[in-house]
């Protein structure tokens, strides 16, 4: 996401400063108010002192103009544009950046996050402007464009919501009340802890003339509510042009990579609970169950209990006790056997230990009654190739001296050629990468050793690697 953090240790102007330009009272007024408002310039730091300057170019450097500390026709343009009424600068100490007003400033904090999946919303009251059907189609769309960029389920309820919606005029209750026509918009609060009852919370100014679409004689209902959501989703305004969270309307009611780059941040660990279903269930996670597993995460559940607990859930042993069937038994699994397997694999029992068991099996003993037989289909079916002359010989002579076919399995499964096979394919799986010999190595090792198969996903799957590459393949 955009740096909102202004200059950098060490940067220096390119040029000096231009000598400070007297403002005309009219213009200092004028300037002050808007700095104040958007949190630019503290109550008790005036205008033409050297913080009031700074503060003046940051609000320019915002808007991508000239920094010049002066308010000229640019300048003027800018201030008057319409806009949203959420302050650009938050608590900062630079000078220019200054803790915001009351009112809406003092609920904000960048980076607060809604700790479940499922939002709810509820719409108090609507304009007057127009069917109030389509205002209430629009606002779901407009959530429903964060819900494709991040995974959240968002639901009208008409108990206590998460996020109230209402259009009202003037002061209206929050600390910050409307300006008329003209200039803010709306505004809208941060998720909790931030601002109380307040949190999430969107407003806009009824003294607005509201209308469905971007075209003269009023403002689109639909931009507007796309970019006050980012605030109430937890994001903060940008100076990256052609951005959603951009202050100044219009804006992108589609958000563009600067926003989505910032609400995935955000919402990280949502991503990665709602990953592991796509990478370990195979399917889209279900709301239900995704905002459970992301009020784990937020009430100090670890990343490996909730990746465990979904690599030994019933419904992983299912698919890993159904594949067996399929793999080693070429056939679909009966009830009873299906209940028996997955249940034991949800208990604890390790995947190899599964395979070893089947392999061992009445059913494909039948299959290939003969050792040379038993031993070439473990080549083909574990190890995927044909067996080597030197290999299929010693295995079959250490049949004929005594060893079990339950022991010639688990040797296979515990092979350096299966386990290294295995853990690649981990890494291909999870990382989305080859592996590096070293921990290519280690893996290899541990699985040899004896680590379960889910007990190695479990690693992989809470790996601060993998956490933080699914918030880029969202």
């Amino acid at each position: 996401m955009a740096d909102h953090s202004g200059k950098t240790a060490g940067d220096q102007p390119a040029v000096a400063p231009s000598p400070a330009v007297a403002l005309s009272p009219g213009d200092a007024k004028f300037a002050t108010d808007y700095l104040r408002t958007f949190g630019y310039l503290p109550e008790d730091i005036p205008l033409e002192s050297d913080a009031g300057r700074a503060a003046l170019r940051a609000s320019q450097a915002t808007a991508l103009l000239p920094t010049t500390g002066v308010v000229d026709e640019a300048t003027r343009k800018v201030f008057e544009r319409p806009r949203c009424g959420f302050p650009d600068r938050q608590g900062t100490e630079e000078p220019g950046q200054a803790k915001p007003p009351a009112g809406i400033g003092e609920f904000v904090a960048f980076g607060t996050v809604w700790d479940h999946a499922v939002i709810t919303y509820r719409i108090n009251n609507l304009s007057q402007d127009f069917a109030q059907d389509r205002q209430r189609a629009l606002i779901r769309a407009a959530l429903a464009r964060w819900a494709a960029v991040v995974p959240l389920i968002f639901e009208e309820t008409t108990a206590t919501p998460d996020i109230e919606i209402r259009f009202a005029q003037g002061t209206h209750g929050d600390g910050s009340p409307f300006d008329g026509p003209g200039n803010v918009l709306a505004h809208a609060f941060f998720p909790p802890p931030n601002g109380g009852a307040l949190a999430g919370d969107a407003h806009f100014d009824e003294d607005e003339r509201w209308q469905e679409g971007i075209r003269s004689g009023g403002f689109d209902l639909f931009t507007v509510a796309v970019h006050e959501f980012g605030h109430s989703l937890g994001l903060n305004h940008t100076s990256v042009p052609n951005s959603t969270m951009n202050p100044f309307y219009p804006t992108p009611s589609t958000p563009a990579a600067d926003d989505r780059a910032g609400v995935r941040q955000i919402y990280r660990r949502h991503i990665w609970a709602a990953s592991l279903y796509r990478d370990v269930l195979g399917r889209r996670f279900d709301d239900s169950g995704l905002d459970y597993w992301v009020r784990k995460l937020f009430s100090n559940t670890s990343a490996e209990q909730v990746a465990r607990a979904f690599l030994y859930s019933l419904e992983n042993s299912g698919r890993l006790a159904t594949d067996l069937y399929f793999t080693l038994l070429d056939r679909a699994p009966e009830p009873a056997g299906l209940n028996h397997w997955r249940t034991q694999l949800a208990g604890g029992l390790s995947r190899q230990a599964a395979i070893v068991a089947f392999l061992d099996s009445a059913e494909y003993h039948g299959r290939y009654p003969a050792d040379d037989a038993f031993v070439d289909s473990l080549y083909r079916r574990l190890l995927r190739r044909p067996p080597d002359a030197g290999g299929y010989q010693y295995w079959k002579d250490a049949m004929r001296n005594g060893m079990t076919r339950y022991e010639v399995a688990r040797a296979f499964v515990l092979s350096d050629e299966y386990c290294r096979a295995y853990a690649r394919s981990l890494y291909l799986r999870y990382l989305r990468r080859e592996p590096e010999q070293a921990g290519w190595d280690d893996w290899t090792g541990r699985l040899k050793a004896g680590l379960g198969h889910q007990d190695a996903e479990t690693g992989f799957a809470a790996s601060p690697e993998y956490q933080n590459a699914v918030v880029n393949w969202w």
